[in-house]
């Protein structure tokens, strides 16, 4: 709390020169840290230490650059890593769900007064001339959908389903291809899981759900999380196609786990196979 507490002053401060190679050296320690992150894993539960030692990594290099995009899209992701994949205590894990969830805000917010907060067309096209944009709002949303699980009550009053959906879109509008169609995959999550409330999310749609995962799909056809996710939600909102929800939970549940995704896809192809024994 303290170190995120000591970046948002430093944030309100000029922006600093360049980089430092301090900073720099920070930042791709932190990256060759998670690239490891399956090292040790034990099927689809990792062992901490490689993400524990990026993230440590990632803060070093937002003490030195606190105006580092892709310091911050890196810490974003490592703690998603960490508080989704390894065993992890529930304080731990909403702690870390929290910090992540405040740094996404302060970074986007931050981001865009940078770009003068314009609106419409003119945002989206000022954002491209940010080359860590679309990982910065990728990594938000998932960040504020994951301090969201822990937090319902709050998360309504505060927007969060609305917010998730912005930031998601976003990335959808700067490089619909982003990580394998993540964006298209975020919006149909959140259309398939999200509650109808009157007057808060009345926006939500099973329909464009279904819709949003096929885009995803179609873009990262070998993507286990779009495979798996379309299959869940096409047995929840649209049984006449149960067949083809079965074929994606089967070939999620065979395929070969992809050499920079051992652990996701290990984790995917667990939930799937549990999928299908719930329907038999």
């Amino acid at each position: 709390m303290a170190h995120l507490l000591h970046v948002a002053l430093l944030l309100s401060a000029p922006a600093p020169l360049p980089s430092s190679p301090a900073a720099r050296a920070a930042l791709a320690e932190g990256d060759a840290h998670y690239e490891r992150r399956a090292e040790g894993a034990k099927g689809a539960v990792p062992d901490p230490e490689r993400i524990d030692a990026a993230m440590a990594a990632y803060r070093r290099a937002l003490t030195l650059d606190p105006h580092s995009l892709e310091a911050r899209a890196g810490l974003l992701r490592a703690i998603f890593f960490r508080g989704g994949f390894c065993q992890i205590t529930p304080a731990y894990q909403m702690k870390i769900f929290e910090d992540g969830k405040r740094l996404a805000e302060e970074t986007v917010q931050s981001l865009e007064k940078s770009r003068g907060s314009p609106r419409g067309p003119a945002r989206i096209q000022a954002l491209r001339g940010v080359p860590a944009a679309t990982r910065v709002y990728f990594w938000a949303a998932v960040s504020w959908g994951q301090w969201a699980a822990d937090h319902k009550l709050a998360a309504a009053w505060q927007g969060a389903a609305v917010r998730m959906r912005d930031l998601a879109q976003t990335v959808v509008d700067l490089d619909p291809s982003m990580d394998q169609g993540s964006g298209y995959l975020l919006l149909g999550r959140l259309h398939a899981e999200c509650p109808r409330i009157p007057m808060i999310t009345r926006w939500v749609s099973r329909t464009q759900a279904i819709a949003y995962l096929r885009e995803a799909l179609a873009i990262g056809p070998k993507n286990t999380p779009n495979m798996y996710f379309l299959a869940d939600a096409i047995l929840d909102n649209d049984p006449v196609h149960a067949d083809e929800a079965r074929r994606l939970l089967e070939k999620c549940a065979s395929v070969e786990p992809r050499p920079d995704y051992l652990v996701e896809d290990a984790h995917y192809a667990a939930m799937a196979r549990a999928r299908l024994a719930s329907l038999r």
